[in-house]
């Protein structure tokens, strides 16, 4: 798949996942509690998890976002380098860019599809409504309504990300195209 083995690109997506959940989840965290209503402001929101929950308060669910983030990954850019591969294949040539973006759009919805049990898990334990870790958010939310209310917002995750995965992947395919048809990059 691509240049590069399948377990090379599966350790460097997941390393960088650990890396921006370092960021990414204090900003959830503080960004869902006032959507939720929690909060009135940003600076409401800061100091009252500063006070009530320490600095560890900012990453309430960071360990269930990485194992979110982890798979989404795992699934998504094997998924899309593959797609392109048998594409490039059955047409005799490389995708092009709008291809690699069609490709990037669906490899990132069916990954959003089948993650969301773990974004929903996220979700609630940002919000504090979980009354523990991973497991026992799982479970809780699976008792409220069986299988279909760990796949709550199935549908509008599959559809951001997917629409997103097509602008990412096909800005990202079409900058590769114009840097190696100018000769800057291999």
């Amino acid at each position: 798949i691509g240049d590069r083995p399948v377990a090379v690109q599966g350790c460097a997506a997941s390393a960088g996942e650990i890396m921006a959940c370092l960021v990414r989840v204090p900003t959830e965290v503080v960004k869902q509690r006032m959507q939720a209503g929690q909060y009135g402001s940003l600076k409401e929101a800061a100091h009252t998890i500063m006070t009530k929950e320490g600095p560890m308060g900012f990453y309430t669910g960071y360990f269930t976002t990485v194992m979110r983030e982890i798979p989404f990954a795992l699934i998504q850019f094997p998924l899309w380098e593959r797609m392109k591969k048998e594409i490039g294949d059955w047409q005799g040539c490389p995708t092009s860019p709008w291809q690699g973006a069609l490709c990037g759009s669906l490899a990132g919805s069916f990954s959003a599809a089948v993650t969301t049990p773990l974004d929903v898990a996220k979700t609630r334990q940002m919000l504090g409504q979980s009354s523990g870790g991973f497991a026992t958010t799982v479970s809780e939310v699976y008792g409220e309504g069986g299988a279909l209310a760990l796949f709550r917002g199935v549908g509008p995750r599959t559809f951001w990300i997917g629409l997103g995965g097509f602008v990412f992947f096909g800005a990202y395919e079409k900058s590769t195209s114009l840097f190696r048809g100018s000769g800057v990059w291999g």
